[in-house]
């Protein structure tokens, strides 16, 4: 059926104009199109000289008009405004409180009123969509949306039992995580040893296996503090033996060759640092004891004193043995070892929430081992402080941490889910794919 657009001004605001969409030709509609263009010729000086009949005849003239085409109009309207996708406002024109509808769509109105009341015409696309069409488009959205859905659950339901080995078995300082060790990273999560180990583990293999400085570093894992308390406070006749014992946490290492020696604390639900630094033979200085805490929760002295017997002992222990020539500890410094060892509690940004310690500790970590210089000096402590890092950073390794888990993950799915149950094509990014669905 052929189409028109027209242009008309309305009867009762000569300012006023109306795009219609006309479908087939009647002579009805053209006589009340012709009426409304006479109308429109009609110059009128003043809104006074309207009679009260005049404004009376053109109302009941529009409602007549108005309700003679709304139903054939109707079939050629555009979308609600309320349609996903493509939508367009229908046009409204009020005149002395009535309101004259068209349901026909506009992406914009034809006109722009300045305020000089002058009128310039605008470009204007008018987009025809049927109800078929749009609802297709609707259709594809929710089967895309339920599609993503699907995978995911398939995802869990794959790897709910699912445990993963970082970074293989073969590593003796290998770690074991199951898939619900993840919930942990969700907002405002408190992180467990399982994902402080893991990460732990995680930046020390990203560093370049070329670069000696991470030969200079030994770290420990969540669970050593706790054994070392132990140990130094340990009473028993067999004293000896049982630090002995206990030397077999880091067996075949002596900790005084290290440049840093880095040991996450976990105490009364918190995580802070501490990292020992074993200066150059040049510097004659003793070693020095950093504490790093982003809520300033854990006794510094309680720990300093614990890390300072734990030194103490392993000196005594290997003092027999060792040679100080095979230290990078001067020799006055390393034979007044257990007088020398200095401590100091080390400004840091803070979190600004209760759930971050353990995000902060993982990049004091992470940082430190990208600025520390080959061995610590006083000067170099000028590092630190409130600003070395924005807090929100920490914060962020939430869905870094998470992400990297996804991918370990899905090469687990990728073995042990058959191709058809997989949840995920080949080449497919579960993180991404995690992150649109948590996003929704």
């Amino acid at each position: 059926m052929p189409m028109k657009v027209m242009d008309v001004r309305s009867p009762h605001n000569q300012g006023a104009r109306v795009l219609l969409i006309i479908c087939g030709e009647t002579e009805a509609f053209k006589e009340e199109l012709s009426v409304l263009s006479r109308c429109d010729r009609r110059k009128m000086t003043s809104k006074e000289e309207l009679s009260q009949s005049r404004r009376h005849r053109g109302r009941s003239s529009s409602k007549q008009w108005s309700s003679q085409r709304r139903n054939k109009l109707s079939k050629h309207a555009l979308l609600n405004a309320n349609k996903k996708r493509r939508a367009s406002p229908s046009y409204s024109l009020h005149q002395n409180g009535e309101q004259w509808s068209s349901s026909f769509a506009k992406k914009k109105d034809a006109f722009q009123v300045h305020p000089n009341g002058s009128r310039h015409k605008k470009e204007q696309t008018v987009v025809l969509i049927d109800e078929d069409e749009s609802q297709s488009l609707i259709d594809e959205d929710e089967s895309e949306s339920l599609e993503i859905t699907e995978r995911v659950d398939k995802l869990a339901e794959c790897m709910k039992d699912a445990k993963i080995t970082y970074p293989s078995r073969d590593d003796p300082e290998s770690i074991e995580i199951c898939y619900v060790d993840i919930n942990c990273l969700a907002p405002e999560g408190y992180l467990t040893s399982t994902i402080m180990n893991f990460y732990i583990r995680y930046i020390q293999l990203q560093a370049s296996p070329t670069n000696r400085a991470m030969c200079d570093y030994h770290f420990f894992n969540t669970y050593f503090y706790k054994k070392l308390k132990e140990a130094v406070s340990y009473k028993g006749s067999d004293k000896d033996t049982y630090f002995a014992k206990f030397r077999r946490w880091w067996k075949g290492v002596n900790i005084f060759q290290k440049a840093y020696v880095l040991i996450p604390i976990h105490e009364d639900l918190h995580w802070s640092l501490v990292i020992i630094c074993i200066p150059d033979k040049e510097d004659e200085t003793g070693p020095i004891i950093l504490h790093l805490d982003s809520l300033r929760l854990h006794s510094s002295r309680s720990i300093f004193e614990n890390i300072k017997s734990f030194m103490k002992a392993e000196w005594t222990y290997l003092a027999p043995e060792v040679a100080p020539l095979d230290l990078p500890i001067a020799d006055k410094i390393w034979k007044h070892l257990p007088r020398r060892i200095d401590d100091k509690i080390i400004a840091v940004p803070q979190q600004k929430n209760d759930s971050d310690c353990g995000l902060f500790v993982l990049l004091f970590m992470e940082r430190f081992i990208e600025e520390a210089p080959e061995r610590l000096k006083r000067k170099d402590l000028a590092m630190f402080g409130r600003q070395w890092f924005k807090p929100e950073e920490a914060s962020g390794l939430r869905v870094k941490i998470r992400k990297i888990l996804m991918l370990e993950f899905k090469k687990a799915c990728d073995v042990n889910c058959d191709s058809e149950s997989s949840p995920f094509p080949k080449g497919d990014d579960p993180a991404n794919i995690d992150n649109r669905t948590d996003s929704d």
